[in-house]
This record gives structure tokens, sequence and C-alpha cells, in this order.
């Protein structure tokens, strides 16, 4: 963006509100897109080749397109841990057939496990369920829970909601003298006695303990090995960690307990501390982190706002002018080989597309409907200029491919939130469709949409179109098959299934207005039928249709989206 420009920081913060769905109110969440208080005065920063935001694409002729998939060439797996979502009714998850369901948001990072049911999500409200139950229901319907670990150092004292802060700025800052826990105007300290408890990483025991809620310290290695203990650990108990929510946002969301800004330096010892003690527990736990909150955090440390909203960006310069996902990366890996085992498993980041209304689910005009479409490029293509204040090209998955590739190769890629909006319009279904696929395509290793997509929707269905599209559980397959389309505005991705050798397309005429007219070509020898199951434009239904042959042409309404079934006669 061009310097002297005032944006607002979209950060992923959270308001207060009930998940729901077809089967009910659940449980009380945090909404991630509470716009931030902070403006980001933010230099460019040339990431990738490309150029600042792209026009949008012209619609071209759709006649014709041929899309060819060489089932001959190499393919690639593709994790089941990217259908994940969050807070989610079990019965939901089960339908959607979800393979991951999330416990997160704010409020976890101040959840008692020795109380059991308190925590203080900072700005917004403080309820919740027990996460023992959420982990039952979860793990009941086949579905993995990812649970995080709070590490901010302050847990609930109480579910009491006349238990709360007083005097609390409006937002954090840097600490008032080096290494203060207090900012120039506030002290947490009497907060903290007030609303809360501390928390430590490890008991220096190996005790299994049954919660306490009358617990003075709240012990974080404790609650991973009483969670082992009630329900063990691996594909049937609970594996997956992630360290605290968003620490990134802490002074500003959290800021009656922290009220000051992480730096690059904080960041690192937060998340090694916390790792080591998980890991000491549970050495098969596989563990998520830093958890950013969004493309500023994986430029900057919160401590690099300064006074000049990011300008000089000091703690970035004291660390070389690294990107601090990047340098993060290379300290964590120098940690782990200190210790001679890993203790980070994914790199875990938040996203949201960051163009106006793009992430709304209810905003459907056509120049919403198709900046949400083209934003998907932002996942993966260096020449989209990303159309929001950014204003350069995102390129997310590839530059988080290749800083640990530099910095700690074998180590995946998680998106523990994201949600590109439109959820009640066909542009949603689309935009879902493609996010999906793009996640197997490029090697995603987990994702989890936030908080989930509601039922009876389009976006409901673009979901089940890869997990349960004839309502039966048939999915897209396991293996990404290299596929291509002869016409940009035709999305399709393609899978085989590992154990049969079926062949799964998924289809999306992004055009607003013209039908395109598909002819499929498959390489390799062999006869082939196939059939497709719909999702009209608008529509919450996946329709199974017939295909008379492979060599009959498929029509495509706008903005609809199909899987077709190729198997061999």
């Amino acid at each position: 963006m061009k310097s002297g420009r005032l944006v607002q920081l979209l950060a992923a913060f959270i308001a207060g509100g009930v998940v729901a769905s077809a089967f009910g109110a659940y449980m009380l969440v945090a909404h991630p897109r509470f716009v931030s208080k902070v403006v980001a005065h933010l230099p460019r920063i040339d990431l990738s080749s490309g150029t600042a935001a792209a026009p949008p694409t012209p619609d071209l002729p759709l006649n014709g397109v041929v899309i060819r998939i060489d089932t001959l060439a190499p393919t690639q797996p593709i994790s089941p841990l990217i259908y994940g979502v969050s807070f989610a009714d079990p019965a939901y998850a089960k339908l959607l057939d979800a393979t991951v369901n999330r416990w997160g948001g704010n409020s976890a990072s101040t959840f008692n496990w020795d109380n059991g049911h308190a925590w203080n999500a900072g700005r917004d409200c403080r309820s919740g369920n027990a996460v023992d139950t959420f982990i039952a229901q979860s793990l009941g319907v086949g579905v993995q829970p990812l649970v995080p670990i709070p590490t901010i150092g302050w847990v609930a004292k109480n579910d009491d909601s006349n238990t709360m802060a007083v005097g609390v700025p409006s937002s954090g800052g840097p600490p008032s003298t080096p290494g203060s826990q207090a900012i120039n105007g506030y002290d947490p300290s009497l907060n903290r006695s007030r609303t809360s408890v501390p928390a430590q990483p490890a008991a220096g025991s190996t005790a299994v303990l049954t919660p306490n809620p009358a617990a003075t310290v709240v012990y974080q290695d404790q609650w991973v090995r009483y969670l082992m203990s009630k329900f063990g650990t691996g594909p049937k108990g609970v594996t997956y960690f992630a360290m605290d929510n968003e620490p990134d946002l802490w002074s500003t969301n959290h800021t009656d307990v922290h009220p000051v800004q992480m730096s690059y330096a904080d960041m690192l010892k937060e998340f090694t501390t916390y790792a080591d003690a998980i890991k000491t527990a549970d050495p098969s736990a596989k563990i998520l982190g830093p958890v950013v909150s969004g493309w500023t955090a994986y430029q900057y440390s919160a401590l690099d706002a300064g006074s000049d909203n990011y300008a000089t960006h000091a703690d970035r310069q004291a660390h070389g002018d690294t990107p601090f996902l990047e340098w993060w990366l290379q300290q964590v890996a120098m940690h782990d080989r200190s210790l001679g085992k890993r203790t980070l498993d994914y790199l875990d980041v938040h996203y949201y597309p960051q163009a106006p209304n793009v992430d709304s689910a209810h905003a459907s005009d056509p120049a919403t409907q198709a900046k949400r479409i083209r934003s998907v490029r932002s996942l993966y293509d260096p020449t989209y200029g990303d159309e929001s204040w950014i204003a350069q090209p995102v390129d997310l998955i590839p530059m988080l491919r290749a800083w640990i590739a530099k910095s700690y190769p074998g180590t995946g890629i998680s998106i523990s939130e994201y949600n590109f909006g439109g959820e009640y319009d066909a542009s949603g279904a689309v935009t879902l469709a493609e996010v999906l696929g793009v996640y197997g395509r490029e090697g995603v290793s987990m994702a989890n949409y936030w908080p989930f997509p509601p039922a009876n929707t389009p976006g409901s269905a673009a979901f089940r179109l890869f997990r349960n599209y004839d309502g039966h559980g048939a999915t897209f397959g396991d293996q990404s098959v290299p596929v291509t389309s002869g016409s940009r505005q035709v999305a399709v991705f393609a899978s085989r299934h590992s154990d049969t050798g079926e062949v799964d397309l998924v289809i999306a005429n992004e055009s607003l207005s013209q039908t395109a007219t598909v002819q499929l070509q498959v390489a390799g020898a062999g006869t082939y039928k196939a059939q497709q199951f719909v999702i009209h434009p608008g529509s919450a239904d996946i329709t199974p249709e017939a295909i008379a042959s492979l060599a009959s042409p498929l029509s495509l309404e706008p903005l609809s989206v199909r899987l077709v079934r190729i198997t061999k006669s």
C-alpha cells in the first residue's frame, strides 16, 4: 500500500455470540471478525513477484471449455484433516462428516480446566460448557477434537459474571519499563487478583490429578495428563493441541490481564515453554503454533505497532528485518534441535480475506460475489494483488511453504481459522468448494472453518460435496490428481481414491452470468462411466444427476458447483 495511507487492521478478534445449527444452540463461542481498534499504517512488503491489486477478470466465452484429467501422473496425498470445523454440534459435525472439531477462540485463552467451566473472554463474555463434554461428544461421532492450551499465564477464577475487571484501558501497549507486565497508566495486578488465578506450563510432577476447583495455580501439563487418563491418546483420544489463540492480540483483547504487546522474543518463549511441557506430558501429542491472527501478525510482532502504526517496526528491525513467522520458525527449529525432539508439528495461522464485505455471511451483491470468488487466489497465486488494504500478493500457502522449507522442513501447514463468507449465497458455495480444493491440491495439512457452514445453506452443501455428497458418506478422494481447465472461470480439482481407483472432480463455474459448456478428457486407456452431484445456484441441496457418457458435454449454470464421479466400466 502507499505510504501515508491509513487502513484498518481487520484482525481476527472475537465478539461473543451463540453458535446455533439446525440441531439447536450448543456452546457460547467467540466470533473472530470483530474489527480492531488498531489502525495499521504498514509499509509495503514485497514477498513475491506480482503487482498491486489486480483488476477484475472479465467474463470470457465459456463454450467448449476442455477439462483434462491426467490419471497417469503421480499423485500426492490429500490430508483428511483439512475438513475441520469449530464448535460444531456433534450431530451436525457428523452430518458434515467433518474430521476435526476445534474448541477455541478468545475465550480459550483463559479457560480454567481445574474449575472445568470457567473462562474469561476478555472484552467478550464469560460462560461455557465443560471442554470434557465437547471432547467426549466429538470423539463419539468420530471427529478429532482440537484443543487449545492456555498459555497467557492467567485463567478465570470462577464463572461468576459479576467477577469483572475494572479500569481497563481501551487497548494495551509497550511495557512501561523493559520486562514490566504493566503499561503506562495501567498495571494489571489488581485485575489479575480480582478475576484470575495464575497458570503455569508444568507442575514438576507426573501425577494425574483430578480437577480441583479451588486450585490457586493451574498447571497445563496436568490438564494434558488428565485428558490422557480420561480419553486416551492417538486417533481415539485427544491428539491435537494448539498453543493458545492469537497471542499477537492479547494486548488488545485480553488487556485486563495482559496489556503488554507481545514481542518476537515473547512469542517464542510463550510457545517453547508450554510446548515443551505438553510434549513431556504426552510425547505423542501433535502441537500447533503460533496461532497468529492474520497478515500483519505473519510479518510483525504486536510490539512493532509502536507509536507510528508499524512504520518503524523496531522489533522486526532488531531481528534482522526478518518477517516474524520466518524468524519464529528458525528459532523453534534451533530449540528443537537442542532438545533432540520436535515440539512444533504444524505452523498454524488464521486467515480471513480482507477486502470489504467479502467474509460477510450475507453480502451478495454482484461486486462482492465476484470479489469473494477472486479472493481464493490469495491462497496460492503470486500474480493476484489482494483487493484490500494489503494491496499486494498474499500468496499465502506458497509463502508459508517456502518459510518452512527454509527454516524447519517437515512442519505441516495449518489454517485453524478461515471463513470467506457468503454461506447463504451461491458465491459462497463456489468459494468454499474452491478453498477446500486448493487446500487439498496445495498440501495443507489441517484447516478449520470458523465456526462451521450453517445448516441448510449453499455453504453447507459445498462442504458436504467433499465429505458426504450422497448422504451416505461418499467423499472426495484422498489423492490429488493433476487436472487443467481451459478457462480460468471454470475451476476444477481432481482426486483419486487410493483404495478403489475412483476419480472425482469438483467443478465450479465462477461466472455470475454465463453458462459454461465443459468437455471432459481423461488420460489413460479404458472405458469410463460418470455420474454428477450438483449444487444448483443458491441451493442448499446436492442433486444427483445422470451423465449419458463421459463424451457428453456438461452444462454448468452460473455460480453452480458439482462433483463428477468417474469410474471404469
